[in-house]
C-alpha cells in the first residue's frame, strides 16, 4: 500500500472518534441552560472540531517512538477520563458546579488556541514533525496537557469522589509519561531542542 495513502488510513479513527464526540456534545447543546453551560459545551465542540480536522491535516512524521509502550501511554492518556461516567455525578452544587463549567471553558479554550498554534504538528503518538517554539510553546513545553489538566480537574468537580480522584490522579501520570515519551523523540530529531527545553518549563513556569 501507498505509504502516503496508509498514513491518511491511521488518521481516520481518531478524527472518526472526535468527530463521534463533537455529534454527542452537539446533541446535548440544546438541553444546555445557561451562558455557562453553553459556554462550556461551544468550547469543548471547538477543541474536538480541532482535533478531527488536525488529525487529517498534519503533516507526516519525520521520527516516531519505539516500541509499543509509548503508543500504549498515548491512547490510555487520551481515553482514560471517558471512564469518568462509571462513578456517580455528585449532587448538585451552585459553586462547584460553576468552578467545574469555568475550569472547562478555560481548559477547552485554551486546547482550542494551542492546537492552532501546532496547526499541522499536532500528535497523539509521541512523534516529531515540526518544533513549535512560538506562542505558549515559547514558555511552556507541553500546554496541551496544562490546557487538559484544567479540563479534566473541571470534570472531576462533577463528580467528587475517591474513585473519580483516583482516575484523574492516574490519567495525569499517564499525561506525565506521555511528556517524557513525546520530549525523547523531539530531542533525538531537532539538535535544538536541548536548548529549548532549558529556557523553558515543561507545564508551568517557575514551578515545573
Amino acid at each position: 500500500m501507498d505509504a502516503v495513502l496508509l498514513d491518511a488510513l491511521m488518521r481516520l479513527p481518531l478524527s472518526v472518534l472526535a468527530a463521534y464526540f463533537l455529534w454527542r456534545e452537539w446533541g446535548a447543546l440544546e438541553a444546555a441552560q445557561g451562558a455557562l453551560n453553553v459556554t462550556a459545551r461551544v468550547a469543548t465542540m471547538l477543541f474536538l472540531a480541532l482535533i478531527a480536522v488536525m488529525t487529517l491535516a498534519r503533516r507526516r512524521p519525520v521520527r516516531k517512538s519505539e516500541g509499543w509502550l509509548p503508543r500504549f501511554a498515548a491512547l490510555a492518556g487520551l481515553l482514560m477520563l471517558y471512564a469518568l461516567p462509571v462513578f456517580p455525578r455528585a449532587a448538585p452544587d451552585a459553586a462547584f458546579d460553576a468552578a467545574a463549567l469555568g475550569l472547562l471553558v478555560a481548559g477547552h479554550f485554551l486546547c482550542a488556541v494551542t492546537l492552532l498554534q501546532l496547526g499541522r504538528s499536532f500528535s497523539v503518538m509521541p512523534e516529531a514533525r515540526r518544533l513549535v517554539t512560538a506562542g505558549l510553546y515559547a514558555r511552556i513545553r507541553h500546554p496541551l496537557y496544562l490546557a487538559e489538566a484544567v479540563a479534566a480537574l473541571g470534570v472531576f468537580l462533577l463528580y467528587r469522589s475517591p474513585g473519580a480522584a483516583v482516575l484523574v490522579a492516574a490519567q495525569f501520570a499517564v499525561q506525565l509519561w506521555r511528556m517524557h515519551e513525546e520530549e525523547k523523540v523531539l530531542e533525538a530529531q531537532f539538535p535544538e531542542y536541548a536548548a529549548y527545553r532549558a529556557r523553558t518549563a515543561r507545564l508551568i513556569p517557575g514551578v515545573y
